[in-house]
C-alpha cells in the first residue's frame, strides 16, 4: 500500500545516509529516549503540512508479528488520518514525490 510522510530537507539527507526510515520521537525540538516510530498517513495533503519533503511509502500495516504498527484500524466510521509504525522502513521502500524547496527555486528561476 502507499503511504506518505512529510520531512524536513535536513532529516531527508540523514535519512538517505542511514538507508532507513525510522523516526525519533522530538520534544521541544530534542530526541527524547524511548521507543522509535515513524508517523504514516494515506493522505498526501496531510503529509505536506509536516515538512518541505514528502514520501511516498510503499508499507503493509498488518506487519511484523501483528504488532509493528499503532492506530491503523480505526473503529467502524471513522477514517485513519495518520498511524505510527515501529520497524525501520528500507528506503528502497520509499521515494520523493514533493520537494518544496526544489519547486520554490525552479518558480523563482521563471
Amino acid at each position: 500500500m502507499k503511504f506518505y510522510h512529510g520531512t524536513s530537507v535536513d532529516r531527508w539527507e540523514k535519512i538517505k545516509k542511514s538507508g532507513f526510515l525510522w523516526g525519533y520521537r522530538i520534544h521541544n525540538g530534542k530526541k527524547t529516549l524511548g521507543y522509535r516510530y515513524t508517523y504514516l498517513t494515506p493522505h498526501l495533503e496531510v503529509a505536506r503540512k509536516y515538512g518541505d519533503i514528502v514520501l511516498e511509502v510503499e508499507y503493509e500495516p498488518t506487519g511484523k508479528y501483528g504488532i509493528d504498527n499503532y492506530g491503523f484500524n480505526p473503529p467502524p466510521g471513522e477514517e485513519v488520518w495518520q498511524f505510527s509504525v515501529f520497524v525501520k522502513i528500507p528506503i528502497c521502500f520509499v521515494k520523493v514525490i514533493v520537494n518544496n524547496k526544489e519547486e520554490l527555486k525552479a518558480q523563482e528561476k521563471e
